[in-house]
């Protein structure tokens, strides 16, 4: 599988890996060459579908359950992998342990886009599903990743990442189009 980015190491840390977190999250394009993203208003941010893997879950069933609930999809059919991403990071809003995560995103497609079963969250963060135009997304958040909200305790690294997903996704695109 592809190495997406070199490894991706949160400012300020002080200590080693503690705990080890693995993630799925999906990628899908359209014909417009737009990025099924899902925005927060909270963050006002861009970033790909999908979370954690739970203890009893392979990362395709984790992948199919996280797109049913963030964004209500239908008829999910993954394709393929395209990369991970590894980031060393504090844990969410000021949890001082450090988690090696790793996430893997897939090319994935799904016929429709339904109601969302968002956990609380999820809720509170107002996550939605949007197509953005891949050039939109990296430009909005390179704007937003040093502001307040994206230096909290484990935050610091999620624009970064999904930043150079984005950038493969585009030469995959123009690649594409040869």
């Amino acid at each position: 599988m592809n190495l997406l980015s070199p490894i991706i190491i949160e400012e300020g840390l002080t200590k080693k890996p503690e705990k080890q977190r693995k993630t799925v999250r999906a990628v899908m394009t359209n014909d417009l060459q737009e990025v099924l993203m899902v925005y927060s208003t909270h963050f006002d941010d861009y970033t790909f579908p999908g979370g954690g893997i739970k203890a009893d879950e392979t990362e395709k069933k984790a992948l199919k359950r996280e797109l049913k609930e963030e964004i209500g999809a239908k008829g999910i059919k993954i394709i393929e992998p395209l990369g991970y991403i590894k980031e060393i990071k504090y844990g969410l809003f000021k949890n001082d342990t450090v988690y090696l995560q790793k996430s893997t995103y897939y090319i994935v497609e799904i016929d429709g886009i339904g109601i969302q079963h968002l956990d609380h969250r999820e809720s509170i963060h107002g996550v939605k599903p949007v197509w953005v135009k891949i050039d939109d997304a990296i430009a909005h958040n390179q704007k937003v990743n040093q502001d307040e909200k994206h230096q909290a305790f484990g935050l610091k690294t999620v624009l970064k990442r999904e930043q150079y997903v984005l950038e493969k996704l585009k030469e995959r695109l123009l690649d594409e189009k040869i």
